[in-house]
């Protein structure tokens, strides 16, 4: 019973991710389908002194986004090509295909690694116990390389934004909304510390200019 328990949580909590994934993508696609509409209003709206730094803080938010997009999908790769590896050398059936199943499934965090684990340990069980945990032991491997050093460094570099904050953020983003909190994490912090650092230029520009009067 204890056992049947934990199984239904676990399809529960993989079910939840799956869709929580879907409708996530689905709203970044709708976004970006009409992102010119968007825009336009949002330009609407600014009066038309401050037209040059709407620009310019257009252009900061899609460098520090395409950061975090750039960032993730090479994640994915590395997931992707070291699953493939690891399963090859094993001698996992399949390895590419669960390669390439790893690879786009990690973009759901946690949750992800348990779903692409899945299959591949039950090829490897299809060859024998040790090659399933095998298998097993090296996707555990994988996702604590990448939750401890590839996710921070690689995130950080390509979203200019520091590895330790990296992992906070993501720790918070989690606690706070689960899977969803874990997805939107970064790209929501990329866009505050960009609209903190916009207004800081800002500021700067405005106390050098009464200092000129002064």
């Amino acid at each position: 019973v204890r056992f049947l328990g934990l199984g239904r949580r676990l399809i529960s909590n993989v079910v939840g991710s799956v869709f929580t994934l879907f409708i996530t993508f689905m709203v970044a696609a709708f976004i970006l389908v009409d992102t010119k509409r968007i825009l336009s209003f949002w330009r609407s709206l600014v009066p038309n002194k401050y037209q040059l730094r709407y620009n310019d803080l257009l252009k900061s938010l899609d460098k520090g986004l395409s950061g975090v997009v750039r960032g993730q999908l090479l994640i994915c790769l590395l997931n992707g090509c070291l699953t493939f590896l690891g399963l090859v050398m094993i001698g996992v059936p399949f390895a590419f295909t669960l390669g390439i199943v790893a690879m786009v499934l990690s973009l759901i965090p946690i949750f992800g690694t348990i779903l692409s684990s899945i299959p591949i340990v039950i090829m490897g069980l299809t060859i024998s116990m040790s090659t399933g945990l095998l298998a097993l032991a090296w996707i555990l491997l994988i996702h604590f390389i990448e939750g401890n050093f590839l996710n921070p460094k690689i995130m950080g570099t390509s979203a200019q934004i520091h590895p330790a904050i990296i992992v906070f953020v993501l720790v918070t983003g989690e606690h706070i909304a689960g899977i969803a909190g874990a997805l939107l994490a970064v790209p929501v912090y990329s866009i505050l510390q960009t609209f903190f650092f916009f207004l800081k230029s800002m500021v700067d520009e405005l106390e050098k200019d009464s200092a000129k009067v002064v």
